[in-house]
């Protein structure tokens, strides 16, 4: 009879825990091995589904296999009882990746597979731990499961110490290691992890497990012989090994014969192209409300929720003004997107003027109302806001009429009421001979849709953040549409006072939103994970008539479109093109996980980094880099995609 030790189950068990729950919780995510909508790969076939299912057992086996070599060692040198060893590693391990599996697959409940550290700061602004502390509302109930796990864990290790009296070490047994068995193991590890790589098939659900992820990546990170973020493991592989300037992604230098990133041969750089905002004559113009709404979807105009209209006021600018029918986001993020605004940049630096230093140029006086902490993301600083010579009034200015408890930066908020009163107070003080400029940000539709000084306009029941799901999408969307409804009207008391004080004939008021929010309509919630029209489709709004824009409209372009408008200097040429590419982006601007373009009609074009594969939303398909290249049809659209984010990297790099 073959004797098992006590290593061997536990980590056997730890193994059969594991391959239960993430199998069970891919097929709910993924329609793994059924097939489902939106779904590009199932494993359909038995021989598939059994193909799949060894190779995650094998690493799994190899990965809790290294965690019980070390966890025995140890054991063993600390003269542990190996019974108890066990009872440990198997109540630790099933416990990490429990609470770690049902963490990372609510998360994706909400987001796409795109959500990683990197868009979680994003998200947070540029940091981390804003993010993080923004999302731990739910403290009580993670004190609660510690608790329960505390009261499991001192039930178990009863049993354990009872099991203990009745067994002497002598009949315990923890067992050895063969080397040549081990090394043979770590061999067949490493094939399997190199294969699954290559094969699109086996990736797709393989590249979705823990133990799969973390071994792939020691891998990969062991064999990155020229430290450059990419070895032998990687799917896209690094065709200098050597060379830590080319890599998959990498900056492309121009001009030098090289093609650093494998994306259709070396950049040519046409050098910078002339400012066309610094070629506006600089004159005084009309006044200018500027209202950025925060997470406003196009769909906005003339939406009606259950037959009531969502935003009556702001329908009348668009049927008496222009609305821009394609107007874009470059980020999907609040912070990147304001900044994009006013810098008009996506990158660090630039040498384009500044939204704000053209009209002060042009005898403008400079006032900012936020219903956001703008030094979440560093924002006021890197657009001047707090410069010497301009009005800001942000949370941080009336902590006392904050909507929430918190003074965390990024969850200062004050209500619309309360920026719509600080509006009437500054316009009072200001003289309106003098052109002036105000930049109000209304933050009503921020997740959770929601505060507790928040008006019922078209819903009176918010739905609470804790039952926010996809099984509650119609209570998350009329929770949504009321906010906008709240916004909108902040929007109408704002004109309303203009027209009191006899301002408005004079001024130009344009609304946009700073990107789009999914509400679960696409199978996600929120915004800057996604290139797809609900998340990056934003309003676009202008009180003057008449003005013909035929092309894609990014926020880069918006403060020019702005300046033309308030000094009547609007230029039809320069907005009629259709084929004119908005360049958007996901994740780092020099190392995304996706890149698109999207032009006049919708049509985009994304390209994701992490599998070298290309989507034309006109065709509804996806294609392979390489193959897409060949087809005439399709090679145009792939070389400016690729053009417009090498320009933006390569600027971007020159400019610091």
């Amino acid at each position: 009879m073959i004797k098992v030790s006590y290593k061997i189950k536990a980590i056997l068990l730890a193994v059969f825990f594991t391959q239960i729950v993430e199998v069970l919780l891919l097929q709910r995510k993924y329609d793994l091995f059924t097939g489902g909508f939106l779904q590009p790969f199932s494993y359909l076939t038995w021989q598939d589904r059994a193909l799949f299912l060894g190779i995650s057992f094998w690493v799994d086996f190899a990965f809790f296999g290294v965690l019980g070599l070390v966890w025995f060692a140890a054991a063993r040198k600390l003269k542990i009882n190996c019974l108890l060893a066990a009872y440990n590693f198997i109540f630790l391990s099933c416990s990490f990746m429990g609470i770690w599996l049902a963490v990372k697959f609510k998360v994706l409940e909400y987001f796409n597979d795109t959500l990683n550290f990197l868009i979680i700061r994003n998200l947070g602004g540029g940091s981390l731990l804003e993010a993080l502390t923004y999302a731990a509302d739910e403290a009580s109930m993670i004190i609660i499961v510690i608790f329960v796990f505390i009261v499991l864990y001192w039930i178990g290790l009863r049993a354990v110490k009872l099991s203990m009296k009745n067994t002497s070490d002598s009949k315990s047994y923890i067992g050895s290691t063969n080397p040549w068995l081990l090394v043979s193991f770590i061999l067949i590890t490493i094939a399997l992890i190199y294969y699954s790589g290559r094969s699109f098939e086996m990736r797709y659900g393989l590249g979705r497990k823990t133990s799969f992820m973390l071994i792939s990546a020691a891998l990969d990170s062991l064999t990155d012989l020229d430290r450059d973020g990419f070895g032998a493991f990687s799917y896209i592989s690094d065709k200098a090994p050597l060379d830590p300037g080319i890599y998959p992604g990498a900056l492309d230098i121009p001009g030098n014969g090289k093609d650093e990133n494998g994306l259709g041969g070396d950049f040519i750089w046409h050098g910078k192209t002339p400012d066309s905002l610094a070629q506006i004559s600089v004159q005084s113009g009309d006044h200018i409300l500027l209202i950025m709404l925060e997470s406003a979807r196009a769909d906005l105009v003339h939406k009606k929720w259950e037959g009531r209209t969502v935003a009556p006021n702001i329908n009348e600018l668009a049927d008496t003004g222009t609305a821009v029918k394609y107007a874009y986001t470059h980020t999907g993020y609040t912070a990147s997107s304001i900044k994009a605004l006013f810098n008009r940049t996506i990158s660090d630096e630039t040498d384009k003027i500044p939204l704000i230093d053209f009209l002060e140029s042009s005898d403008y006086e400079i006032s900012f109302i936020s219903g956001q902490d703008e030094s979440f993301g560093g924002t006021a600083s890197s657009i001047g806001m707090d410069a010497q010579g301009r009005y800001l009034f942000d949370a941080r200015s009336a902590l006392d009429d904050r909507v929430y408890s918190s003074k965390a930066p990024g969850s200062l908020r004050l209500s619309e009421e309360r920026i719509v009163q600080q509006f009437f107070e500054r316009s009072e003080e200001l003289n309106w001979d003098k052109p002036q400029f105000f930049y109000i940000n209304l933050q009503a539709a921020h997740f959770p849709y929601s505060h507790p000084k928040m008006p019922g306009i078209i819903n009176e029941k918010p739905i609470p953040r804790s039952e926010i799901s996809p099984e509650n999408r119609k209570m998350v969307e009329a929770s949504y549409w009321n906010a906008i409804a709240v916004a909108d009207q902040a929007v109408g008391d704002m004109i309303n006072h203009m027209k009191n004080i006899g301002m408005y004939e004079k001024t130009v008021v344009m609304i946009l939103g700073d990107h789009g929010e999914s509400l679960f309509d696409d199978g996600f919630l929120g915004h800057g994970h996604a290139l797809n029209k609900i998340q990056t489709h934003i309003p676009l709004i202008i009180n003057r008539p008449g003005l013909s824009i035929q092309c894609a409209v990014g926020q880069m372009d918006m403060a020019e479109l702005l300046v033309q408008a308030a000094s009547r200097q609007f230029n039809p040429v320069q907005w009629d093109d259709k084929e004119r590419a908005v360049l958007q982006i996901i994740g780092d601007l020099q190392k995304p996980q996706l890149a698109g373009i999207v032009s006049y009609d919708e049509v985009r074009t994304i390209l994701d980094f992490r599998n070298r594969r290309i989507f034309f939303s006109d065709l509804e398909r996806w294609e392979d880099f390489d193959d897409a290249l060949q087809y005439k049809n399709l090679s145009k659209r792939v070389k400016t995609l690729v053009e417009k984010w090498e320009t933006a990297c390569w600027e971007n790099h020159i400019s610091k």
